[in-house]
């Protein structure tokens, strides 16, 4: 399985990166077909949506992608509240009391794609590598420092493999990466603050990763789904960037600017 996941990374990171690097349209494309997949495996997951909520949830994803690919963050954000509120609306009249993970779908996989086009447009292709090198760096980091220290677990009832020392390690590893491509990739002084920035976007992908571990617990799967090879459905391999996107996308609208800027 490892050499799987490794393969599969040789194969899928350049090219990732490669969609990076073009932005648009190309990039925007990306967002469009990870989330629309993203949002059939949620629903997936949960087994209780028909086809026609399945479709409706996948299309108010795309749409809302769409939109905020033709530089319409309101809309976007617009259809997004309203796919939810309409999900909510429609169970309650069906009696079905009460609120379900189900229904945070368009929320979940739509806000962080709508994120990560944000922060192409306000940083550039260089901003978004910084959160991919932070989010990246997070998860070998846990990996390599859980396997080889080992120690407490980090939320047993969750996700049985994760450790202190893995969480530790992963932040680690993302601040040195995002120093690193900082200040040999963009030219910058690295500061404190940066450094703290990159932190807190790396704690917030350890927690996704968690958030998507206990989803698959609660509906006792393995995978999201099995699109890629050794890392299973696309949830499974982008759950810390789509956590992350979000408080990337905060920083730049705060700090009026791409990661060059602050």
């Amino acid at each position: 399985m490892l050499w799987t996941r490794i393969a599969s990374g040789v194969v899928l990171a350049p090219l990732f990166l490669a969609l990076v690097y073009l932005e648009f349209p190309y990039f925007h494309l990306l967002m469009a077909a990870i989330a629309g997949v993203m949002a059939w495996e949620f629903i997936r997951m949960d087994g209780k949506a028909g086809l026609k909520r399945r479709i409706l949830m996948t299309a108010s994803t795309l749409l809302a992608v769409a939109l905020m690919s033709l530089g319409q963050p309101i809309p976007a954000l617009l259809v997004v509240a309203a796919a939810t509120l309409a999900l909510v609306v429609a169970d309650q009249v069906a009696g079905r009391k009460g609120l379900y993970l189900v229904q945070i779908t368009v929320v979940y996989v739509a806000l962080p794609a709508i994120s990560l086009l944000y922060v192409m447009a306000v940083g550039g292709s260089f901003s978004v590598f910084w959160v991919l090198a932070v989010v990246w760096a997070t998860d070998i980091g846990a990996y390599a420092f859980g396997r080889l220290i080992g120690g407490p677990k980090l939320a047993p009832s969750v996700s049985p493999n994760k450790t202190w020392s893995g969480a530790a390690g992963g932040l680690l590893c993302a601040v040195l990466a995002s120093a690193g491509l900082l200040y040999w990739g963009g030219g910058q002084h690295v500061t404190g603050g940066l450094l703290a920035l990159a932190g807190g976007v790396s704690m917030v992908s350890q927690i996704g990763d968690l958030f998507e571990s206990g989803l698959k617990r609660r509906y006792q799967v393995k995978d999201s789904g099995g699109l890629i090879p050794g890392h299973g459905g696309v949830m499974d391999r982008f759950d810390g960037l789509w956590a992350a996107a979000p408080v990337a996308a905060a920083f730049c609208l705060i700090l009026s600017g791409g990661v060059q800027t602050w």
